[in-house]
C-alpha cells in the first residue's frame, strides 16, 4: 500500500466526529466505573474490611535469643517487631480502611518511626565498621525501605517495601554469621558491643520517644496522639529485648541493669497494656500514657549518662 493510499485512510478516520464522539462516551463511562468502584471500595466496603484490622496490640511477646553470634539477638528482635506488625495487616497509607481505623494506623505509624530509628543505630552505630570506614549496604537499603510519607492519600506498595526491609535486614544478618571469623578490616558486617554505642542508640531511642511526647492535642486528634506514641513504646520494646540479651553484661559492668535498664522494661510492659475501646482525655487516657512515657524517657537518659560515665 502507497503512502498516499494510507493517508488517504487514515486521515478521514482522525477527523471523524462520529468516532470521537464514540471515543468520548467510552472514555467517560470508564472514568465513572472507576469513580464508582473507587466509591464502593471507601465505602462500604471499607467499613466491612476494618474490622479484620481494627484490634491494637497491647504486649509484646517473648523473643528468641542467639548465643553464637554477637548482634544477632538485637537484629532479629527489630526484624521480628517488623513482621509482627507486617503479619497483623498493615493499615498505614491505606486511605479507606484507614479512615475508619485510624487507632490501628497511628500504633502502626508510631512504629515504624521507632523501627526507623532502630535502623538507623544499627547502620550508624551498632554496626558501623569504623575500621572500614562505613556502614552495611543491606541496612542503609533496609532504612530507605522503611521510610514512607505517611500524609499522602494513595495507595501504596508500602507491605512489599517492609518486606523488602525485613529481606535486607536477614542479609546483614546472614553476612554477620558469614563474616564473624574474619579480621576487622576484612568484614562486611559487624556489631560492636560497647557502652557508648548502646548510649548514642538509647538517647535516639529517647528523643523519638520525646518527639511525640511534646506534640500538640486537641480534641479530635488525642487518639491519634495515644496510639502514635504507644506504637513507638511497643517497637521499643522489641528493640531493648534485644538490647537486654546482647548488652547485659556491659550494664552490669556500669552497675546500671538491675537499677536503671531493668525498671525501664517493667513500665514499658505496663504502658503498652493500657488498651481503651475509646479513647478520651476526660478519663485521662493520654496524660496517664504520657507520664509513663514520660518517666520511661526520663530513665533511658539516666540509663544512657551511666554507661557513658559510669
Amino acid at each position: 500500500m502507497s503512502e498516499i493510499e494510507s493517508d488517504k485512510k487514515i486521515l478521514p478516520y482522525i477527523f471523524n466526529l462520529t468516532e470521537w464522539l464514540i471515543f468520548a462516551k467510552r472514555s467517560l463511562l470508564l472514568i465513572t466505573l472507576c469513580a464508582i468502584t473507587f466509591g464502593l471500595w471507601f465505602f462500604p466496603i471499607s467499613v466491612m474490611v476494618a474490622p479484620f484490622y481494627s484490634i491494637t496490640q497491647s504486649s509484646v511477646p517473648a523473643i528468641k535469643t542467639y548465643d553464637t553470634i554477637v548482634g544477632k539477638t538485637t537484629t532479629k528482635a527489630l526484624q521480628s517487631g517488623l513482621q509482627a506488625m507486617l503479619d497483623e495487616g498493615l493499615v498505614t497509607n491505606f486511605i479507606g480502611v484507614r479512615t475508619w481505623i485510624d487507632n490501628k494506623y497511628y500504633e502502626q505509624v508510631g512504629k515504624i518511626e521507632m523501627y526507623r530509628i532502630g535502623i538507623d543505630i544499627l547502620e550508624n552505630n551498632l554496626a558501623r565498621n569504623r575500621g572500614t570506614g562505613g556502614a552495611n549496604s543491606h541496612l542503609v537499603q533496609a532504612r530507605s525501605d522503611i521510610y514512607a510519607d505517611f500524609r499522602i492519600p494513595l495507595f501504596t506498595s508500602y507491605t512489599t517495601r517492609t518486606k523488602q526491609a525485613i529481606t535486607q535486614i536477614e542479609s546483614y544478618i546472614q553476612t554477620l554469621e558469614a563474616d564473624d571469623q574474619k579480621e576487622m578490616n576484612e568484614k562486611n558486617a559487624v556489631f560492636i558491643v560497647n557502652s557508648d554505642n548502646l548510649a548514642v542508640a538509647l538517647d535516639k531511642l529517647k528523643q523519638q520517644l520525646q518527639t511525640n511526647l511534646m506534640a500538640k492535642m486537641t480534641v479530635t486528634t488525642q487518639d491519634d496522639k495515644f496510639y502514635r506514641i504507644k506504637g513507638n513504646l511497643i517497637a521499643m520494646d522489641y528493640l531493648l529485648k534485644g538490647i537486654n540479651y546482647d548488652f547485659k553484661l556491659k550494664m552490669i559492668d556500669k552497675s546500671a541493669y538491675d537499677e536503671n535498664f531493668i525498671p525501664i522494661m517493667e513500665l514499658l510492659e505496663k504502658a503498652i497494656a493500657q488498651d481503651h475501646f475509646i479513647i478520651t482525655e476526660s478519663l485521662g487516657h493520654v496524660s496517664k500514657l504520657e507520664k509513663e512515657a514520660n518517666i520511661i524517657a526520663q530513665k533511658l537518659a539516666e540509663l544512657r549518662d551511666k554507661l557513658k560515665n559510669g
